[in-house]
């Protein structure tokens, strides 16, 4: 009995045991086969998924480099700005949270929902930007607030700071976030929320200025939170520039023209062609752009009827008026129709054709010659000297003087102006050039166009006895940014050179000369100059009959345009200048005393 119940539990055992394992050996295959299908057979797809899905590059963006004047003071930096991000993975429920937010900070309910809505589209553990820029109220109030509202980051970034604020405006312009078409672009591409150059020297300089990125090569698991850094390349901070402005020149030019509504002066060394100081009013404040929100002060500069974002100097297209009588003048010389002899009756008008051609001075310069002629600016002289050039010669010398042509300073968006001819008016009107139109351009005036800049440089090639030397914002042997010599020698006698030059020292130091008024003290320096007037409303007869019309107050709107264009010392320049200020009246009045004032002042610096 014993031993019969005892193989009975022994059969039974072993029918259990041989179950088991049969079951074991069954497991065993099937996951030693998918071991097999994952580890062999599919491998590569797996190793794939698995690198994919766990190590991911990250972009250290870099800093954008500084801006420097030719002193080394900085004029455009880089500060600390903390914006406020959620991560959705870690909040339970993100309305509750933003609506707890909004009572710390202000919030419209417009972006809470929007907030919302990004925080539901988000991957894991993407960060969503709540507020960016926060001011130090925000970031205290936050700071203090931020451990009981669950899922909030504040995190650093380099921000555009201008701590000259409107001085530089139109020449360092600003940044602000790339656009779709700026995405477009290879080295922007991969930075799509660093900000990029928007206007002026920060948009021409964008890729120096920018820098080089850096990466960090992480390892993330599969709900997408970073576990290990593998590998870190350090971002290289942008270039450094240095530019030929001075701070000094900027606050000199500022107190001269604040209390204009708008206008421009641009200084430059005539020997370098660097640009000292360049300003155009009204100005605006790249600070406010950039700062958010900006939206109030973004409306009242886009809206102001006299285009605050417009750079004069460059873009500003004015009728150079007797400014280019010099050109007129030269271009009789060098063709051999005139000497500084050749003279005319001026009894205040001329005919010619069918028409009545009228000087400024009403009862006339009587007998003048071509250095009277630029020093009274007479326009009979002009237009009797254009009857015989024509205006193909004198577009020609205009155009060797760069007027016309763009001056290719480091500045987005110059304008060219226009230097017309027989071929520019048939090809663009489809019209015959009358001769009576080569008599207006020759006191600058109907089609001739100019910009404050062109000026300066016609000016700097007369000052320099011919020597053209492109312009320049940047300084002379910038380490980063080195400038190669582009000066070159126009093709003009340098005896006409000298007959413009002496004329142009008239202007201002005899009695008579138009600019004569500010004749400067010839223990300190002399300066040379010429007055232009650019007119903007046509003189009726009527007007120019009427005894008192030049005495009688005309609408801001209805005065002409101010001009002046100079060079000191005379003997040996070194500083040319050009005045422009919009409905200033004559140059005489308003645009020469100006130059003299900023030209008093450099030379009191001793720069």
């Amino acid at each position: 009995m014993f031993f019969e119940e005892k193989r009975n539990q022994f059969r039974s055992f072993t029918r259990r045991a041989l179950f088991l394992m049969f079951f074991k050996l069954l497991v065993f295959i099937v996951v030693g086969f998918r071991l097999y299908k994952i580890q062999i057979k599919e491998s590569s797809k797996y190793n794939t998924l698995s690198n994919k899905n766990s190590v991911t590059l990250k972009i250290i963006y870099p800093t954008r480099g500084i801006i420097l004047d030719r002193k080394n003071n900085v004029i455009a930096n880089n500060k600390i700005s903390y914006d406020l991000y959620i991560v959705p993975e870690e909040v339970k429920n993100i309305n509750e949270v933003i609506k707890k937010l909004s009572l710390i900070i202000e919030i419209s309910f417009k972006h809470q929902k929007k907030i919302v809505e990004l925080s539901n589209q988000a991957k894991k553990f993407e960060i969503v930007k709540i507020v960016e820029d926060l001011n130090w109220k925000q970031l205290e109030t936050i700071e203090a607030n931020i451990y009981s509202v669950s899922g909030l980051h504040l995190i650093p970034r380099n921000k555009r700071e201008y701590p000259y604020s409107e001085y530089f405006s139109h020449i360092l312009g600003y940044t602000g976030q790339p656009n779709q078409k700026d995405l477009e672009t290879p080295y922007i591409k991969p930075l799509r929320t660093l900000d990029i150059g928007r206007t002026g020297i920060e948009k021409y300089f964008n890729e120096k200025l920018i820098g080089i990125p850096g990466s960090r090569e992480v390892e993330i698991n599969a709900f997408g939170r970073e576990i290990r850094e593998i590998k870190k390349t350090n971002s290289i901070q942008g270039t450094k520039i240095h530019l030929s402005l001075d701070v000094n020149v900027q606050k000199i030019i500022y107190e001269e023209l604040k209390d204009f509504i708008s206008g421009s002066v641009v200084v430059s060394n005539v020997n370098t062609g660097e640009i000292l100081g360049m300003m155009s009013i009204p100005l605006y404040d790249p600070n406010k752009i950039i700062s958010k929100p900006n939206l109030e002060y973004w409306n009242e500069v886009i809206n102001n009827p006299l285009s605050p974002l417009n750079n004069r100097v460059t873009q500003g297209l004015y009728a150079p008026g007797s400014t280019f009588k010099m050109i007129v003048a030269l271009a009789g010389l060098e063709k051999g129709i005139i000497d500084r002899n050749h003279s005319i009756f001026c009894e205040g008008k001329i005919e010619y054709g069918d028409r009545v051609y009228h000087c400024w001075k009403t009862k006339g310069h009587g007998e003048v010659n071509l250095t009277k002629g630029i020093k009274e600016s007479c326009d009979c002289y002009f237009y009797d000297l254009a009857k015989k050039i024509g205006i193909d010669n004198i577009s020609i010398m205009a155009k060797k003087f760069g007027l016309g042509e763009s001056t290719n300073i480091q500045l987005p968006s110059e304008k060219k102006g226009l230097i017309p001819n027989k071929k520019w008016k048939k090809n663009n009107l489809n019209e015959s050039w009358f001769a009576g139109e080569t008599l207006i351009s020759a006191i600058g005036q109907g089609y001739v166009l100019t910009t404050p800049i062109q000026l300066l440089l016609m000016t700097s090639i007369i000052a320099n006895n011919g020597r053209k030397i492109n312009l320049t914002l940047l300084k002379n042997n910038d380490e980063f940014l080195p400038r190669e010599d582009n000066s070159n020698e126009i093709l003009i006698n340098k005896k006409n050179l000298k007959i413009i030059k002496d004329s142009m020292f008239k202007v201002v130091n005899e009695i008579g000369g138009t600019a004569y008024s500010i004749r400067s003290n010839p223990d300190e320096y002399l300066l040379s100059g010429k007055t232009g007037t650019s007119q903007v409303k046509k003189i009726t007869l009527e007007e120019r009959e009427s005894e008192d019309f030049r005495k009688k107050e005309k609408a801001r709107e209805d005065k002409d345009h101010s001009l002046f264009v100079g060079f000191m010392p005379s003997n040996k320049p070194k500083y040319a200048i050009s005045v422009v200020i919009d409905h200033g009246g004559s140059g005489s009045s308003t645009a020469a005393p100006i130059a003299k004032n900023i030209f008093n002042k450099i030379y009191r610096l001793g720069l």
